[in-house]
């Protein structure tokens, strides 16, 4: 048996990990200020992403991106050359960002996330 039956290659959804992160970085600022509509440019989402070390990130790969992986589908409405919409419906709650977090198998931003509810549940 060979090493590489054993290990599957985590590049790809550590890649969209990051995406995932930056987009609901993006999203959850969006709900803080209240903004709408809830659309940000695409060129500055894909400078946000590209700051998490993907530096050649394109639009290409964001809407190849988005129909790849589902936690990104949650996270954006609709990808246009121009403009990304978010989604930033009531039903989803911040500890909904936990959940979405650990399906991209992000451990840093799991606990990352948790200390950011805590934080907001202690200081109400």
């Amino acid at each position: 048996m060979r090493f590489s039956e054993f290990v599957e290659d985590v590049g790809a959804s550590d890649e969209y990990a990051k995406v995932a992160t930056a987009l609901s970085l993006i999203q959850d600022e969006i709900r803080k200020r209240n903004l709408a509509p809830a659309e940000v440019s695409t060129k500055t989402v894909l400078r946000f992403i590209q700051n998490t070390g993907l530096q050649g990130f394109s639009y290409e790969n964001l809407v190849d991106a988005n129909s790849a992986e589902p936690a990104i589908k949650n996270i954006v409405s609709n990808i246009t050359p121009d403009k990304v919409s978010f989604n930033i419906g009531t039903s989803q709650s911040a500890s909904n960002s936990d959940d979405m977090a650990a399906a991209v198998d992000n451990p840093e931003q799991v606990v990352s996330n948790m200390a950011k509810s805590a934080m907001i549940r202690r200081q109400d």
